[in-house]
């Protein structure tokens, strides 16, 4: 399984090829239907060929990528299934394209071309959420595009002492540094990170928080070691937390990972208090 794996992270890749060429082969045959520009037409056959041919390589690396388990949810069938419609279409047109019907079929190529755009776009969309989360483009959207997708207006800060901590402070940090691998379309280890429920719920090694004990909490643990470290969180060259919002992340767990109460209800440290107004930009 370890070779399909393998082949299967190649996915993302090899998906930058067909993303290019469906591009190019828009502005063709888009050129080609002018006087001025029809000797491009001689080469459509070819592109739609090489689309057709890496679309459908990009999809198999796709359903290979899956067979690690880790992306659940309707963002993942989506982009599977756009994924799948873009390398047919494209592996049909491309068949017609180079017979001898082609000449009866050509006004449809152009249009044919653009759907594949717009399909494109729909499934690397999709791509998105599974690598950002699902509110990754409408994070800092205007409020009405934001109810549009189901949020709730963005939470203003004025100070620390009235910030929720895990809304305001420990969940965007997670949200951050760990949405790429533990979302709730992508989770991997079964674990989500972008939400309280998912923090506390823990993963398939079990709870990766343990509310007022640091030395049990995993998760602490796996983004306090080294970098080098074959354990150490966020993995392959992500951007880690800084020491800062590690302590931050300790501080919260060792107060029993608090959450839906104003910060200045519990007891901060005057260190701390330095730390969470530097983190926030907000006086305490």
């Amino acid at each position: 399984m370890d070779f399909i794996y393998f082949l299967g992270r190649l996915h993302v890749l090899a998906l930058h090829l067909p993303i290019g060429l469906i591009c190019a082969l828009f502005v063709l045959e888009w050129l080609s239907r002018r006087e001025k520009y029809r000797h491009l037409e001689a080469a459509s056959p070819f592109l739609w060929g090489a689309t057709a041919l890496t679309a459908l390589v990009t999809v198999l690396l796709g359903y290979l990528h899956f067979t690690e388990g880790s992306f659940t949810g309707a963002s993942a069938e989506q982009h599977r299934m756009f994924g799948t419609f873009v390398a047919l279409i494209a592996t049909v047109v491309a068949l017609v394209r180079v017979s001898s019907f082609a000449p009866s079929y050509k006004p449809l190529f152009m249009p044919a071309s653009l759907v594949l755009v717009l399909l494109v776009a729909i499934t690397g969309h999709y791509g998105g959420n599974l690598t950002h989360g699902s509110t990754y483009l409408v994070e800092y959207a205007p409020q009405f595009i934001r109810s549009l997708a189901g949020l709730e207006p963005r939470r203003t800060i004025t100070s620390v002492s009235t910030a929720d901590p895990f809304a305001d402070v420990v969940g965007p940090m997670l949200v951050e540094r760990c949405a790429s691998c533990h979302n709730e379309d992508k989770q991997e280890s079964s674990l989500v990170l972008t939400t309280q429920t998912g923090v506390m719920r823990g993963g398939e090694g079990g709870r990766v928080i343990v509310p007022g004990n640091t030395e049990l909490s995993e998760l602490l643990r796996r983004i306090s070691l080294p970098p080098d470290d074959d354990e150490f969180m966020p993995a392959e060259g992500k951007t880690p937390l800084t020491a800062e919002q590690v302590e931050i992340i300790r501080w919260w767990i060792a107060a029993g990972a608090p959450s839906g109460m104003p910060i200045g209800t519990l007891e901060v440290p005057t260190d701390m208090q330095e730390t969470l107004s530097n983190e926030l930009g907000v006086s305490f």
